[in-house]
């Protein structure tokens, strides 16, 4: 179920936030059951058998975790339990989403006639799987590093996985997020902010319906055409126009996760941070979907960062571990090099840091403005890639943002459509940035505003329900 369809806006979610607090006032323990029950009813609505890996990855590591945190393991042992809860859920991950990107990697070797994949191995891909086998992962590393050292009811740990605000598209819950230090859930309607999570959940429908989702047709009469016959200025138009569509579409759901969950009495973590207003590819990645990038930083970069030889200012590890985050938004190969460009343009950062103090025609490059346009133009040139949907597409349209061809061969209203909503991106994001100054302090801050801005982007969000498609991350 998406949280921008009428039935969630109109009985789901009233349900659960007039249910919940009543329910938590006679017993605690009951609404915990009964948010468990609408998370698992919420998710698995149009595809009821959803639940059935989800629950088998939660179960699957709650048992390991619990071998890690009570048992007294040798460290072997510990090892062994950590590598059965790895390969069970990356065997999970291959057969539910990486059955394409082997069949992709054997027509890439022409090795078409070897490997002909049956009809049976090709599922449905459950929506959000990759986003909760990491967040159980990350429970069972923190148990085997005791980062956790208490284990938690199973009812609260399934919760956890379960929550369905965060659960298909993030972001994605650390252990600290969910439990206090005696392992006790920390969802309570006791912490519940109404007003400012309904603000969060207008703000997001409006991202979602009257920006991702309008942007989203455009995208797609674009980049369906024949791309042979475009130009650099097109193809261009057609990065950015995809950039913003997933930016506002990703950003949305994040809004509308944290709101629901304010409402409920979780506090979640900003999950961005107006990430095209970023002067390096290393700043754009600590403000773009953050709870991934810290996920990945802690848990898979600095184990490679130990392991992996450091040659080359760490290529090695950086370049690998952008590899597999790319692998992990596609199962296709044009991720794997949309991943790898990211990477590239980070180790170009480290490498300007550390030679720029001893050139100082490098200094120019310093120029905030200057490092924003780069850092900006590079960023979009890699969403070719990921939005593509085949290879010569991808490659023919990269090339030709270098091409300097100025002719116009799109729709006229697609470029109209780009312009501005990159210009009210920079608009807003330097509004935020200095949301401390004194006069958008009281702006910002002020009841009468926030309740003209909850009521506008409620009136154009219910105009547009009915154009609504899904959300782009639920596809990972």
């Amino acid at each position: 179920m998406f949280f921008h369809s009428p039935t969630s806006l109109f009985l789901f979610l009233p349900c659960v936030f007039i249910c919940y607090p009543l329910i938590e006032r006679r017993s605690f323990e009951l609404s915990k059951i009964f948010l468990l029950l609408f998370s698992l009813v919420f998710y698995g609505f149009n595809h009821p058998w959803f639940i059935i890996p989800l629950l088998f990855s939660a179960s699957l590591d709650y048992l390991i975790s619990k071998n890690l945190i009570i048992k007294n393991l040798n460290s072997t042992e510990r090892l062994i339990n950590l590598i059965v809860s790895i390969i069970v859920n990356m065997g999970l991950l291959i057969l539910f989403k990486y059955i394409p990107f082997i069949e992709e990697s054997f027509l890439l070797l022409s090795f078409r006639d070897t490997l002909e994949i049956p009809n049976q191995l090709k599922f449905i891909l459950p929506a959000g799987i990759s986003f909760y086998t990491f967040q159980t992962l990350s429970y069972v590393f923190d148990a085997y590093k005791r980062n956790v050292i208490v284990l938690p009811k199973p009812l609260d740990y399934l919760l956890y996985v379960s929550y369905f605000p965060q659960l298909v598209a993030g972001p994605i819950l650390r252990p600290s997020d969910f439990f206090d230090e005696k392992s006790f859930c920390k969802v309570s309607s006791k912490n519940s902010d109404i007003i400012k999570g309904f603000q969060r959940i207008c703000f997001g429908l409006f991202l979602k319906l009257c920006l991702a989702d309008e942007l989203s047709r455009l995208n797609d009469v674009a980049f369906s055409g024949d791309y042979r016959l475009l130009s650099s200025l097109d193809a261009w138009a057609m990065a950015f126009g995809f950039g913003l569509q997933i930016y506002f579409d990703f950003s949305a759901y994040s809004h509308m996760a944290i709101g629901i969950s304010k409402i409920i009495g979780l506090p979640i973590k900003e999950n961005f941070s107006f990430p095209y207003l970023s002067k390096s590819a290393t700043e754009f990645w600590r403000k773009w979907h953050i709870s991934l990038s810290s996920w990945v930083n802690d848990y898979l970069y600095s184990f490679l960062n130990f392991k992996l030889p450091l040659w080359f200012y760490g290529s090695l590890p950086l370049l690998f571990t952008w590899a597999i985050m790319g692998l992990w938004h596609g199962s296709s190969w044009r991720f794997v090099l949309w991943g790898l460009l990211n990477g590239f343009f980070v180790l170009i950062h480290r490498l300007f840091k550390d030679f720029v103090p001893n050139f100082k025609f490098l200094k120019f490059f310093s120029i905030p403005i200057i490092s924003w346009i780069i850092t900006l133009l590079s960023t979009m040139s890699t969403w070719i890639y990921f939005r593509a949907t085949e290879w010569d597409q991808a490659n023919t349209l990269f090339l030709k943002l270098w091409e300097f061809d100025l002719s116009l061969n799109l729709r006229e209203n697609y470029y109209l459509f780009v312009f501005v909503f990159s210009l009210g991106t920079l608009v807003f994001g330097l509004i935020w940035e200095n949301k401390n100054l004194k006069f958008l302090k009281h702006i910002l801050r002020n009841k009468v505003s926030s309740f003209l801005a909850c009521v506008i982007c409620l009136f154009f969000s219910i105009i547009f329900i009915e154009r609504q498609v899904a959300f782009v991350y639920f596809q990972f």
